[in-house]
């Protein structure tokens, strides 16, 4: 048996991992770090997002001159650029192309909802 597998040249290193192996292995450490940078940019989005909208529907009392909109708007905008970079590294790396389109389509609709918000106050 041992003859035949070096013969069709499919010997295994018993010293070192098989390649798929270690691609996994990379994989699972770019998922991680990719989920652990989503959290870290989905709060701040979400908070400057809710400040931005809750300053736009809210009553005239609770932000007399708009900063809130304003720089919550802006703000927004630059988690959510993070958050769309950073999101598609969750999936797997043969779903990372799609998911980089989908959520650059999120944050073109979700941005430009927050600046006609800003826009039409």
């Amino acid at each position: 048996m041992l003859a035949r597998l070096r013969a069709a040249g499919q010997t295994r290193c018993m010293t070192r991992p098989p390649l798929q192996a270690q691609a996994s292995t990379g994989d699972l450490v770019v998922r991680i770090v990719g989920a652990a940078l989503t959290l870290v940019f989905v709060v701040p989005f979400l908070l400057f997002a809710w400040i931005a909208l809750s300053s736009r529907f809210a009553s005239a009392s609770g932000d007399l001159h708009g900063y809130g909109m304003i720089f919550g708007t802006l703000l927004a905008l630059v988690a959510g650029l993070c958050l769309m970079l950073v999101a598609p590294l969750i999936l797997p790396r043969r779903l990372r192309a799609r998911g980089y389109m989908i959520s650059a389509l999120g944050y073109v609709v979700v941005g430009v909802g927050l600046v006609a918000a800003w826009f039409t106050a």
